[in-house]
């Protein structure tokens, strides 16, 4: 049974952070075992898609004891197009997740359907995906590049149609809505006016049309409050009980436990 939460972002497949995340716990006096980190993007399980891909996995579930779940980012694939992948309903989350079998402690939300899940109690929105600005040139690199990476307009369509009016503690998402952009982190060399921000704009009108309390995304690799109860994570490695005590039952202000990354190395 996962007893304590976390949230982080955007892996990308480095396996020092991994190993850095159980070395944190563990200094923090947690039995790993008991320990659930979710991370909001691109965690790189699922990028290369060969034997890549499977040796990581292999090196996460052999050093470290505690579970992933995974929300899908835009550099890597949906994870239901997984040879092997299997759904099954998770006691855990309260609600269907993928898994392979071969690595149980790697679980994915169900990708680009604004799932909902439950979690100590609390009422979770789940909605993956974003726009990579560096398509073209990892296009150029014969790179992968994911061309189903955002949402459709059928899938936002079919996402607000059950979420509008609903209540929730916390929203995930891997981009944000347009407001709550990053400007001053975008790269220089990027030209703006070819990037995609359909999700950003569809995001923006769904933050108006739902109730939530905390809302946490990454993409954008920095940490940041972007305004209270509103968090975006990279490399911090972040209780749930900091955002329930904050800003749910707002009985008092506590430290979070942000991820001190050690030099650790496999």
């Amino acid at each position: 049974m996962i007893k304590h939460w976390y949230f982080t972002s955007d892996i990308h497949g480095e396996l020092n952070r991994l190993y850095s995340i159980e070395y944190s716990l563990k200094i923090k006096g947690f039995n790993t075992n008991e320990c659930g980190v979710i991370i909001l993007g691109d965690v790189g399980f699922n990028y290369f898609l060969d034997h890549r891909d499977r040796n990581l996995k292999k090196k996460f579930m052999k050093n470290c004891g505690y579970t992933i779940y995974c929300l899908k980012g835009n550099h890597e694939a949906r994870p239901r197009q997984i040879e092997g992948m299997k759904k099954k309903y998770d006691t855990e989350v309260c609600g269907y997740v993928y898994y392979e079998e071969e690595y149980p402690n790697i679980k994915y939300f169900l990708d680009m359907t604004g799932s909902t899940y439950t979690i100590n109690g609390y009422k979770f929105l789940t909605i993956g995906g974003a726009y990579s600005v560096d398509k073209f040139y990892r296009l150029q690199q014969g790179w992968n590049w994911f061309a189903d990476e955002q949402l459709s307009k059928g899938e936002m369509s079919y996402i607000e149609n059950k979420t509008v009016g609903n209540i929730f503690d916390f929203v995930l998402t891997h981009t944000c809505p347009l407001s709550w952009q990053p400007t001053d982190l975008f790269l220089n060399a990027v030209n703006q006016d070819l990037v995609d921000n359909s999700m950003e704009k569809w995001l923006e009108e769904i933050k108006d049309k739902i109730s939530w309390k905390v809302w946490l995304f990454g993409h954008y690799h920095d940490d940041r409050l972007v305004q209270p109860g509103v968090e975006m994570l990279y490399n911090d490695l972040v209780e749930m009980e900091y955002f329930v005590d904050t800003y749910i039952k707002k009985t008092k202000e506590i430290s979070p436990f942000y991820n001190f990354d050690p030099k650790y190395k496999e």
